[in-house]
């Protein structure tokens, strides 16, 4: 009886080592890309966790005092995802609905203009309120999309987060 060998334990054994060297390279390409933290509400990741409930009982107090939307005459309305603008200087204008007659001037505006994947580029925004809308002046220097999020702080109990995509044509 001849003696005939098998070579597929080796390939099992080979694909096992393959495996754990694409892990162990994974784990080593992840741990030096750098960690943006999502700064949507302005606050930490921690924060925000440990009071989310309020957080959103804060948004839904505003939402029933105001609505936010962007003008659109100030950008080209890409599937009302998106909206398309210039590189360089910008004017932004977004319309507050004011169901309750406050007054908005009154209101504590924070706006950043960030990128999605990177906090290298933030720009702190001043709003302007004309009329019944805030204006926003701001330069974008490279091409690409960005994020313009809205802390608005009516009081203590009324606190609105709001976040536009913006991208350069």
């Amino acid at each position: 009886m001849e003696n005939k060998k098998t070579f597929w334990p080796y390939g099992i054994l080979i694909s096992i080592i393959l495996i754990v060297i694409a892990c162990i390279v994974t784990i080593y390409i992840a741990s030096k890309a750098p960690v943006y933290d999502d700064n949507f509400y302005f606050d930490t990741y921690e924060n925000v966790d440990r009071n989310y409930n309020e957080i959103q009982k804060r948004q839904k107090q505003f939402d029933e005092n105001f609505k936010l939307s962007l003008d659109n005459e100030s950008f080209e309305d890409q599937n009302k995802i998106i909206y398309l603008i210039n590189d360089g200087k910008n004017s932004l204008k977004i319309n507050v609905e004011n169901f309750k007659n406050y007054d908005l001037n009154q209101l504590q505006i924070q706006a950043l203009l960030t990128r999605p994947h990177t906090n290298e580029m933030d720009q702190k925004l001043e709003a302007i309120v004309v009329n019944s809308s805030l204006v926003f002046d701001f330069n974008i220097s490279e091409k690409g999309v960005w994020k313009l999020l809205i802390k608005i702080t009516q009081n203590e109990e009324s606190i609105g987060f709001f976040e536009f995509f913006i991208k350069t044509k």
